[in-house]
């Protein structure tokens, strides 16, 4: 009996929202940037880790990035979602969203040249299940 409580335990650990399967979200170069890479969203119950990898960044700059709504390259230029900026390559975000629902509807992870040209995307990826 004491395995099948033990058991029954692990098995319910396993489904719980915080050891769903994250999703890689490929992120390519826009508007000649070299700026590629991928994001990875964790599920966390009610909200979702990103953490953006970009090769090809200029060190040092803080290139803004966000989710939007939309496909790439026409995403809604009103972010959904602020994300941290992407600093060196990296960018780590907790958004209060679920990951079923940034997959309910057509969304994009979008990032910007800098804040001071916001306007110039360098790098978008589809946010969908692969």
């Amino acid at each position: 009996m004491k395995k099948l409580i033990m058991l029954s335990a692990a098995a319910g650990l396993a489904m719980s929202p915080a050891f769903a399967k994250p999703l890689r979200v490929p992120l390519m170069a826009e508007n000649g940037s070299g700026e590629s890479g991928y994001a990875m969203l964790y599920p966390h119950g009610a909200h979702t880790r990103v953490i953006v990898h970009l090769k090809g960044t200029p060190k040092g700059i803080a290139q803004p990035d966000h989710i939007h709504p939309g496909t790439c390259p026409n995403v809604n230029p009103r972010p959904a979602y602020m994300l941290n900026p992407v600093k060196d390559g990296r960018s780590v975000t907790t958004v209060h969203v679920r990951l079923k629902a940034l997959l309910a509807k057509p969304m994009a992870i979008n990032v910007h040249e800098s804040r001071s040209d916001m306007q110039k995307y360098v790098a978008c990826g589809d946010i969908r299940a692969h």
